[in-house]
């Protein structure tokens, strides 16, 4: 595999104002109502800066893209307004997608991975699943053992972002949304971007939350805004409530807290008067949720950065999930 860096600039020789770090993948959905996406272009790089782009005309992503992510997606991306001048472009293409399966109450099961073309081969339909069969090819893929197939989880851990992709222009952008990753890599973001003092926002995912509280503080108390969903805050803390947790992260992040919801909103930390504040979605037709977080995430920057005000941040997400 040959690897490094391969510009596609867009035009202007100026710095974005927000930048996003995060996944450019290819993804399998399976919605609530069985509807099936194979091979769908996604990644919660991609994701968050869409989010961000909705508020900006112009919006930086740092990430690693492999050969296999659809190319009319990066083209629709850049006309759009999105930079991919601090993207690391691999040959390397992915044999497996992982697979998001939804259910009615908008939970998701993520974990399991085959190539799309698995579904086919055994003998399910491509286009809409019912509820048994969608039962069957969840535990055919909780079976599936093959070696040596690359998902971009594995291409992730094989190459880690780095702040050596990103752009030397983008030192002193205003904002800056780090999507799920590892510590180590948050860590690097923030040693990079924070001398900068733009504003920096994280989504934690498993990745830090699996983790326990003490571990991730040093991170915590380095960020402008911390946006767990209400999954995750309830797995890193896991014997309160809601209110509860938001006021324990709150103690140990100088930053905005707010836990996304899915269809019902956000919950904001109201440090002034010590209890939580919730920002309702946008009315909504959501026949594929996949991406709202983290466009929430990039609207959320966006608010955050134009107003200071967490409320207000939280706002400007809703807009941007819902769209």
């Amino acid at each position: 595999m040959r690897w490094g860096l391969a510009r596609r600039g867009s035009g202007p020789d100026m710095a974005p104002d927000l930048v996003t770090v995060g996944g450019l993948t290819v993804d399998n959905v399976i919605s609530a109502d069985g509807t099936v996406a194979l091979a769908q272009a996604g990644g919660n790089g991609a994701y968050s800066a869409v989010g961000a782009l909705l508020w900006q005309c112009r919006v930086g992503l740092v990430s690693c893209a492999v050969a296999s992510y659809p190319r009319a997606t990066i083209g629709l991306l850049e006309g759009c307004g999105v930079d991919f001048d601090g993207v690391v472009w691999s040959d390397e293409r992915l044999t497996a997608c992982n697979w998001f399966i939804y259910d009615d109450q908008g939970r998701r099961e993520e974990g399991l991975t085959s190539p799309p073309e698995a579904l086919a081969e055994a003998g399910f339909p491509t286009d809409r699943m019912g509820p048994e069969e969608i039962g069957r090819w969840r535990t055919i893929l909780a079976q599936r053992n093959v070696p040596g197939e690359i998902d971009y989880s594995e291409f992730r851990n094989l190459h880690p972002l780095t702040p050596a992709q990103v752009p030397a222009a983008w030192q002193s952008v205003r904002g800056v949304h780090l999507a799920p990753s590892k510590p180590d890599v948050v860590l690097a973001m923030l040693d990079h971007f924070g001398p900068g003092g733009a504003t920096i926002i994280a989504d934690p995912s498993w990745q830090l939350v699996s983790r326990p509280l003490d571990e991730i503080t040093p991170i915590l108390a380095r960020l402008d805004a911390f946006l767990p969903s209400e999954v995750e805050l309830r797995a890193l803390l896991p014997s309160m409530g809601l209110g509860g947790a938001l006021a324990t992260i709150a103690s140990r992040c100088p930053g905005a807290i707010a836990v996304k919801l899915g269809a019902k909103g956000a919950l904001v930390w109201d440090r002034a008067a010590q209890t939580p504040v919730l920002v309702p979605a946008m009315p909504a037709i959501a026949v594929d949720p996949t991406g709202a977080g983290d466009s929430f995430c990039g609207g959320f920057l966006a608010g955050l950065v134009e107003t200071g005000d967490p409320v207000m941040a939280a706002r400007f997400g809703a807009i941007s999930a819902s769209r």
